[in-house]
Protein backbone atom coordinates (compact mmCIF):
# COMPACT_ATOMS: atom_id res chain seq x y z
CA UNK A 1 0.00 0.00 0.00
CA UNK A 2 2.89 2.62 0.94
CA UNK A 3 5.25 1.23 -1.55
CA UNK A 4 2.74 1.96 -4.48
CA UNK A 5 1.19 5.31 -3.40
CA UNK A 6 5.10 6.75 -2.91
CA UNK A 7 5.93 5.01 -6.53
CA UNK A 8 3.67 7.04 -8.19
CA UNK A 9 4.04 9.95 -6.15
CA UNK A 10 8.26 10.46 -6.89
CA UNK A 11 7.69 9.45 -10.38
CA UNK A 12 5.35 12.04 -10.56
CA UNK A 13 7.65 14.61 -9.24
CA UNK A 14 10.03 13.20 -12.30
CA UNK A 15 12.33 10.65 -10.28
CA UNK A 16 13.58 7.72 -11.31
CA UNK A 17 12.39 4.63 -9.62
CA UNK A 18 13.17 1.23 -9.90
CA UNK A 19 11.50 -1.22 -7.66
CA UNK A 20 12.79 -4.20 -5.94
CA UNK A 21 10.94 -7.91 -6.96
CA UNK A 22 11.05 -11.12 -5.31
CA UNK A 23 9.24 -12.52 -8.96
CA UNK A 24 10.85 -12.68 -12.17
CA UNK A 25 10.53 -8.98 -13.64
CA UNK A 26 8.48 -7.91 -15.97
CA UNK A 27 10.21 -6.30 -19.15
CA UNK A 28 7.13 -3.99 -19.94
CA UNK A 29 6.11 -2.78 -16.34
CA UNK A 30 5.65 1.38 -15.89
CA UNK A 31 8.51 1.05 -13.12
CA UNK A 32 11.45 -0.71 -14.36
CA UNK A 33 12.27 -4.02 -11.67
CA UNK A 34 14.94 -5.68 -10.68
CA UNK A 35 14.80 -8.98 -9.02
CA UNK A 36 16.39 -10.42 -5.68
CA UNK A 37 16.00 -12.94 -3.15
CA UNK A 38 16.19 -11.99 0.56
CA UNK A 39 15.26 -15.62 1.27
CA UNK A 40 18.49 -16.79 -0.25
CA UNK A 41 20.58 -13.54 0.54
CA UNK A 42 20.66 -12.90 -3.47
CA UNK A 43 21.06 -9.14 -4.33
CA UNK A 44 23.71 -7.51 -6.95
CA UNK A 45 22.82 -3.75 -6.76
CA UNK A 46 25.94 -3.11 -8.97
CA UNK A 47 24.04 -3.25 -12.07
CA UNK A 48 21.87 -0.56 -11.31
CA UNK A 49 24.45 2.15 -11.37
CA UNK A 50 24.54 5.37 -8.65
CA UNK A 51 21.39 5.09 -6.31
CA UNK A 52 20.56 8.18 -4.73
CA UNK A 53 18.05 6.89 -2.12
CA UNK A 54 16.46 3.23 -1.16
CA UNK A 55 13.69 2.24 0.80
CA UNK A 56 12.72 -0.63 1.77
CA UNK A 57 9.27 -0.94 3.08
CA UNK A 58 9.19 -4.92 2.81
CA UNK A 59 7.19 -7.28 5.70
CA UNK A 60 5.22 -10.09 5.84
CA UNK A 61 1.41 -8.78 7.15
CA UNK A 62 1.51 -9.02 11.37
CA UNK A 63 -2.09 -9.28 11.38
CA UNK A 64 -5.48 -11.20 10.31
CA UNK A 65 -3.55 -14.75 11.63
CA UNK A 66 -2.93 -16.20 14.38
CA UNK A 67 0.44 -16.20 15.84
CA UNK A 68 2.14 -19.68 15.73
CA UNK A 69 5.74 -20.13 16.17
CA UNK A 70 6.03 -20.71 11.97
CA UNK A 71 4.31 -17.40 11.86
CA UNK A 72 5.87 -15.53 14.10
CA UNK A 73 9.66 -16.41 12.55
CA UNK A 74 8.52 -15.48 9.17
CA UNK A 75 7.24 -12.27 10.43
CA UNK A 76 10.46 -11.65 11.81
CA UNK A 77 12.98 -12.64 9.27
CA UNK A 78 10.35 -11.29 6.50
CA UNK A 79 11.84 -7.65 8.03
CA UNK A 80 15.76 -9.31 9.69
CA UNK A 81 17.06 -10.71 6.78
CA UNK A 82 16.00 -8.62 4.12
CA UNK A 83 16.42 -5.53 5.84
CA UNK A 84 20.45 -6.53 6.58
CA UNK A 85 20.88 -7.91 2.86
CA UNK A 86 20.05 -4.96 1.46
CA UNK A 87 22.05 -2.74 3.92
CA UNK A 88 25.33 -4.80 3.26
CA UNK A 89 24.67 -4.51 -0.51
CA UNK A 90 24.20 -0.92 -0.35
CA UNK A 91 27.39 -0.91 1.69
CA UNK A 92 29.20 -2.25 -0.90
CA UNK A 93 28.66 -1.15 -3.90
CA UNK A 94 31.27 1.83 -5.38
CA UNK A 95 28.90 4.65 -4.99
CA UNK A 96 26.29 3.97 -2.33
CA UNK A 97 23.17 5.97 -1.86
CA UNK A 98 23.14 9.38 0.43
CA UNK A 99 20.20 7.63 2.48
CA UNK A 100 18.57 4.51 3.39
CA UNK A 101 14.86 4.50 4.54
CA UNK A 102 13.74 1.44 6.34
CA UNK A 103 10.37 0.72 7.55
CA UNK A 104 9.87 0.36 11.14
CA UNK A 105 6.85 0.42 13.76
CA UNK A 106 5.23 1.80 16.68
CA UNK A 107 5.27 -1.48 17.64
CA UNK A 108 8.67 -1.13 19.23
CA UNK A 109 7.20 0.38 22.06
CA UNK A 110 5.17 -1.78 23.29
CA UNK A 111 2.52 -1.91 25.84
CA UNK A 112 3.06 1.68 27.21
CA UNK A 113 -0.29 2.86 28.76
CA UNK A 114 -0.29 6.23 29.05
CA UNK A 115 3.34 7.03 28.71
CA UNK A 116 4.25 9.59 26.27
CA UNK A 117 6.52 8.39 23.81
CA UNK A 118 8.98 10.09 21.16
CA UNK A 119 12.14 9.09 19.07
CA UNK A 120 14.04 9.15 22.55
CA UNK A 121 11.66 6.39 24.49
CA UNK A 122 13.31 2.98 25.15
CA UNK A 123 11.90 -0.18 23.25
CA UNK A 124 9.08 -2.11 24.97
CA UNK A 125 8.27 -5.74 25.41
CA UNK A 126 6.80 -8.13 23.52
CA UNK A 127 7.28 -10.24 20.37
CA UNK A 128 6.71 -6.73 18.00
CA UNK A 129 8.98 -4.48 20.50
CA UNK A 130 11.42 -7.24 20.25
CA UNK A 131 11.16 -7.75 16.32
CA UNK A 132 11.48 -4.05 15.78
CA UNK A 133 14.84 -3.98 17.93
CA UNK A 134 15.66 -6.24 15.02
CA UNK A 135 14.85 -4.90 12.37
CA UNK A 136 16.06 -1.50 12.98
CA UNK A 137 19.54 -2.92 14.17
CA UNK A 138 19.62 -5.14 10.87
CA UNK A 139 20.64 -1.83 9.01
CA UNK A 140 23.67 -0.81 10.91
CA UNK A 141 25.59 -1.84 8.19
CA UNK A 142 24.42 1.14 6.04
CA UNK A 143 24.67 3.20 9.20
CA UNK A 144 28.28 1.96 9.47
CA UNK A 145 28.91 2.89 6.46
CA UNK A 146 28.37 6.29 6.14
CA UNK A 147 25.09 6.01 4.87
CA UNK A 148 22.22 8.06 6.91
CA UNK A 149 19.64 5.56 7.82
CA UNK A 150 16.05 6.27 8.94
CA UNK A 151 13.87 4.25 10.65
CA UNK A 152 10.68 4.97 9.87
CA UNK A 153 8.33 4.17 12.75
CA UNK A 154 4.71 3.72 11.29
CA UNK A 155 1.42 4.17 13.14
CA UNK A 156 -1.59 2.49 11.95
CA UNK A 157 -2.32 3.78 8.33
CA UNK A 158 -5.82 5.17 7.52
CA UNK A 159 -6.61 4.26 4.09
CA UNK A 160 -9.38 2.63 2.13
CA UNK A 161 -7.01 0.62 0.03
CA UNK A 162 -5.29 -1.26 2.97
CA UNK A 163 -4.33 -2.01 6.49
CA UNK A 164 -7.04 -1.33 9.42
CA UNK A 165 -9.77 0.81 7.39
CA UNK A 166 -9.91 -2.27 5.11
CA UNK A 167 -11.32 -4.55 8.67
CA UNK A 168 -13.03 -2.54 10.32
CA UNK A 169 -15.08 -0.53 7.53
CA UNK A 170 -17.62 -3.37 6.73
CA UNK A 171 -18.25 -4.03 10.35
CA UNK A 172 -18.74 -0.48 11.30
CA UNK A 173 -20.81 0.43 7.99
CA UNK A 174 -23.56 -2.51 9.43
CA UNK A 175 -23.29 -1.49 12.50
CA UNK A 176 -21.31 -4.10 14.31
CA UNK A 177 -18.56 -2.18 15.23
CA UNK A 178 -17.25 -1.55 18.46
CA UNK A 179 -14.77 -0.48 21.03
CA UNK A 180 -11.67 -2.89 21.65
CA UNK A 181 -10.93 -4.08 25.30
CA UNK A 182 -12.15 -1.11 27.45
CA UNK A 183 -11.44 1.29 25.00
CA UNK A 184 -9.08 3.46 26.85
CA UNK A 185 -5.69 2.23 24.53
CA UNK A 186 -3.82 4.65 22.76
CA UNK A 187 -4.07 4.05 18.90
CA UNK A 188 -1.09 6.52 17.15
CA UNK A 189 -2.68 7.12 13.23
CA UNK A 190 -1.33 8.85 10.32
CA UNK A 191 -3.57 9.01 6.82
CA UNK A 192 -1.39 7.98 4.09
CA UNK A 193 -1.01 10.93 1.71
CA UNK A 194 0.62 11.94 5.09
CA UNK A 195 3.04 8.99 5.06
CA UNK A 196 3.46 9.97 1.27
CA UNK A 197 4.73 13.01 1.89
CA UNK A 198 6.37 12.51 5.21
CA UNK A 199 8.93 10.00 3.10
CA UNK A 200 9.68 12.83 0.87
CA UNK A 201 10.21 15.02 3.61
CA UNK A 202 12.59 13.11 5.06
CA UNK A 203 14.59 12.01 2.08
CA UNK A 204 14.90 15.91 1.54
CA UNK A 205 15.95 17.02 4.94
CA UNK A 206 19.93 15.80 6.15
CA UNK A 207 19.17 16.40 9.97
CA UNK A 208 17.07 13.39 9.91
CA UNK A 209 18.31 10.12 11.14
CA UNK A 210 17.73 7.37 13.02
CA UNK A 211 13.92 6.47 14.21
CA UNK A 212 11.18 8.53 13.02
CA UNK A 213 7.75 8.12 14.26
CA UNK A 214 5.72 8.23 11.26
CA UNK A 215 2.21 9.23 13.08
CA UNK A 216 -0.61 12.23 13.38
CA UNK A 217 0.03 14.76 15.73
CA UNK A 218 -2.93 13.69 17.82
CA UNK A 219 -2.73 10.26 18.90
CA UNK A 220 -6.25 8.64 20.16
CA UNK A 221 -7.62 6.42 22.33
CA UNK A 222 -9.38 3.62 20.49
CA UNK A 223 -12.61 4.60 21.95
CA UNK A 224 -12.31 8.08 20.62
CA UNK A 225 -11.68 6.25 17.30
CA UNK A 226 -14.83 4.15 17.77
CA UNK A 227 -16.83 7.22 17.78
CA UNK A 228 -15.68 8.77 15.34
CA UNK A 229 -15.96 6.50 12.88
CA UNK A 230 -19.55 5.62 13.91
CA UNK A 231 -20.17 9.64 13.71
CA UNK A 232 -18.57 9.86 9.65
CA UNK A 233 -20.47 6.63 8.74
CA UNK A 234 -24.11 7.50 10.34
CA UNK A 235 -23.75 4.16 12.03
CA UNK A 236 -24.27 3.42 15.96
CA UNK A 237 -21.53 1.56 17.71
CA UNK A 238 -23.16 -1.31 19.83
CA UNK A 239 -20.88 -4.02 20.75
CA UNK A 240 -17.79 -4.56 22.50
CA UNK A 241 -15.30 -6.65 22.16
CA UNK A 242 -13.69 -7.60 25.78
CA UNK A 243 -10.37 -8.52 26.13
CA UNK A 244 -10.99 -12.44 27.03
CA UNK A 245 -12.56 -12.60 23.53
CA UNK A 246 -9.97 -10.88 21.76
CA UNK A 247 -7.46 -13.12 23.89
CA UNK A 248 -9.63 -16.30 22.85
CA UNK A 249 -9.71 -15.65 18.96
CA UNK A 250 -6.78 -13.74 17.67
CA UNK A 251 -4.24 -14.92 20.74
CA UNK A 252 -1.50 -12.98 21.01
CA UNK A 253 -1.76 -11.31 17.75
CA UNK A 254 -5.15 -9.86 18.59
CA UNK A 255 -3.76 -8.82 21.94
CA UNK A 256 -0.37 -7.29 20.58
CA UNK A 257 -2.59 -5.54 18.15
CA UNK A 258 -5.29 -3.93 19.35
CA UNK A 259 -4.95 -3.42 22.70
CA UNK A 260 -1.47 -2.38 23.20
CA UNK A 261 -1.40 1.40 23.98
CA UNK A 262 1.24 3.64 22.47
CA UNK A 263 0.88 7.31 23.07
CA UNK A 264 3.54 7.94 19.86
CA UNK A 265 4.09 11.69 19.25
CA UNK A 266 6.37 12.70 16.01
CA UNK A 267 8.74 14.97 17.36
CA UNK A 268 11.70 14.46 14.55
CA UNK A 269 8.61 15.29 11.93
CA UNK A 270 7.44 18.37 13.93
CA UNK A 271 10.88 19.49 14.46
CA UNK A 272 12.07 19.37 11.08
CA UNK A 273 8.90 21.29 10.04
CA UNK A 274 6.72 18.54 8.44
CA UNK A 275 3.12 20.01 7.94
CA UNK A 276 0.07 17.38 7.83
CA UNK A 277 -2.69 17.52 5.80
CA UNK A 278 -4.48 15.39 8.17
CA UNK A 279 -4.40 16.35 11.69
CA UNK A 280 -7.94 15.77 12.49
CA UNK A 281 -8.88 11.99 12.31
CA UNK A 282 -12.67 12.93 11.52
CA UNK A 283 -11.21 14.49 8.18
CA UNK A 284 -8.82 11.55 7.20
CA UNK A 285 -11.79 8.76 7.95
CA UNK A 286 -14.79 11.30 6.03
CA UNK A 287 -12.34 11.70 3.07
CA UNK A 288 -11.24 7.74 2.85
CA UNK A 289 -14.86 6.18 3.88
CA UNK A 290 -17.16 9.08 2.55
CA UNK A 291 -15.62 11.22 0.02
CA UNK A 292 -13.79 8.96 -1.84
CA UNK A 293 -16.86 6.73 -2.70
CA UNK A 294 -18.62 9.67 -3.79
CA UNK A 295 -16.08 10.60 -6.33
CA UNK A 296 -16.11 7.22 -7.76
Amino acid sequence: MVGTALTTALAFDGHQVIQLVRREPKPTARIPEFAWDPVHDSLDLRILGSIDAAIHLGGVPIAGKRWSVERKLLIRESRVRSTRLLSQSLASIPTPPEILLVASAVGYYGDRGEEPLTEESQPGEGFLADTAVLWEEAADPAREAGIRVVNTRFGLIMSRQGGLLTKVRTPFQTALGGKLGNGSQWWPWISLPDVVNALVHIIGHDELSGPVNVTAPSPIRNSEFTRTISSVLSRPAWFHIPKPIINMVFGEMGVETTLSSQRVFPEKLKASGFEWIYQSLESNLYQELVASRADR
